[in-house]
């Protein structure tokens, strides 16, 4: 079969187009600033030189100039920008790329990969290993999520000391398992409700909590969790393992965080995964020291210190979930996977080709794959019809055994698996609340889908 096109910068109706005339030139004018605040105090001289390369990136990209290739000097420093030339060519094949009219996720991956490569040339082994663009942004946002944290860890310590040593039946579990995910899928979002607003394993089966529950999914278009659920619960696998292609470092990993202490407390799995990026991508991703970053934070009494650190309740819920993830690290039960692949150009049909990486989601029971990006890069961000089903927008993946499950907030142009008419009513819906397009609706973070594919 054919394949539709890829989302292009130049098109009005696509969310490409305010992405890359408004939110790449803040991303690099942020980015100039952190390295004067950061580098050039301690080495004027590196310093100058990377805010002189994120200038001449941010002229090119707001005068819409011709997007160069990488040198053979620059793939030297980095193998992995050799894909980014191959695929550069192709879509030079078809039409001249430019920053403001080439293809949307291809340029949007070549950003970051241009912003990397700046601290690579500076040849200096502290900074290539630890210096991050986006650090002081992602932390300022995990702070700001100070009640949310607190929410969650007081709920999760009650529910904790009530699974303990519980034999808890198969319905039961469902349940959680819907509550937590329900968490993880809106876990950037900043109305959070935990536990459809309950907290005991009670409250959770009463006819309150159902009705939450239905209130809550009226903004999931698609909801495959059944079929997810059926294929954890039915494993034979006694040392079951779920993996989490993560999204966003801060609040939104902390709440997959809770969905994993859910999944391991409760015996569900043994094993949790977190696959990270290896480099500052897209802005806030989670990498191997967000993590640990994190676990750090958690306890730090001048981080968390509006209301955390001053009440000695507040202190004592948030030190037992960390305990309890610290606790499950050290053992191997949460295990962080690094690999370059994350921050490729490809999309994900290419997994079963990328043998490493392949033949370790194989041992996994489910895959989670969580936000945006993710989603965009299992369909391969393609112009697809609305109504698509899944299986056919993934390609390669759908007989890939690889068990699949995309929970995602819509905050980009490609949705699949609709109901015929429910793109066409979002469109008029969305206008009727206001906005000049009705097909933003796909980006406004207002609506989510959850699909599997097994």
């Amino acid at each position: 079969m054919s394949l539709p096109t890829v989302y292009y910068n130049d098109d009005p109706k696509s969310f490409a187009h305010p992405t890359c005339h408004k939110r790449w030139p803040i991303i690099l004018k942020d980015s100039i600033r952190d390295v004067k605040k950061q580098i050039v105090p301690s080495n004027a001289e590196a310093g100058d030189e990377i805010v002189s390369k994120l200038s001449n990136l941010l002229e090119a990209l707001e005068s819409d100039a011709k997007v160069l290739p990488f040198t053979e000097e620059e793939i030297a420093l980095n193998a992995d920008l050799s894909h980014y030339n191959v695929t550069l060519a192709e879509f030079n094949s078809k039409k001249e790329v430019t920053w403001l009219t080439g293809p949307w996720l291809f340029l949007e991956c070549y950003i970051y990969q241009l912003i990397n490569l700046y601290i690579l040339q500076t040849k200096n082994e502290f900074w290539i290993k630890k210096f991050d663009f986006f650090e002081d942004l992602k932390n300022q946002t995990f702070k700001q999520s100070e009640f949310g944290v607190l929410e969650l860890c007081k709920r999760y310590e009650l529910l904790s000391e009530q699974i303990k040593g519980e034999n808890i039946d198969l319905e039961t579990l469902k349940l959680l398992f819907n509550e937590f995910i329900d968490v993880s899928l809106w876990g950037n979002a900043t109305d959070l409700s935990l536990l459809a607003g309950n907290v005991t394993l009670e409250d959770i089966k009463s006819v309150q909590g159902a009705e939450v529950r239905k209130k809550n999914e009226e903004k999931i278009l698609i909801n495959d969790l059944e079929d997810a659920w059926k294929k954890i619960a039915a494993s034979e696998n006694t040392n079951k393992r779920i993996d989490i292609v993560l999204d966003n470092s801060g609040f939104e990993l902390f709440t997959d965080l809770v969905l994993g202490l859910f999944l391991l407390d409760t015996k569900l799995i043994s094993e949790l995964h977190l696959h990270v990026k290896s480099i500052p991508w897209f802005v806030s991703d989670t990498m191997t020291k967000d993590f640990h970053n994190l676990l750090d934070q958690l306890v730090d009494p001048k981080f968390f210190e509006e209301t955390i650190h001053k009440d000695q309740d507040n202190e004592k819920a948030i030190k037992y979930l960390h305990s309890k993830l610290v606790g499950y690290f050290e053992n191997g039960n949460i295990k962080i996977d690094e690999h370059k692949f994350w921050t490729l150009d490809y999309n994900y049909w290419q997994i079963p080709k990328e043998t490493d990486l392949y033949n370790s989601l194989l041992k996994s029971d489910l895959i989670i794959f969580k936000g945006d990006l993710n989603y965009r890069k299992l369909t391969g961000d393609l112009m697809w019809d609305k109504t698509t089903p899944f299986k056919t927008a993934i390609q390669d993946l759908a007989t890939s055994k690889l068990p699949i499950l995309s929970l995602r907030t819509c905050k980009a142009d490609v949705v699949v698996g609709l109901p015929e008419g429910v793109n066409e009513k979002l469109i008029k819906t969305y206008k009727e609340m206001g906005n000049d397009i009705g097909e933003f609706w796909t980006s406004s973070g207002k609506w989510a889908v959850i699909s599997f594919n097994n």
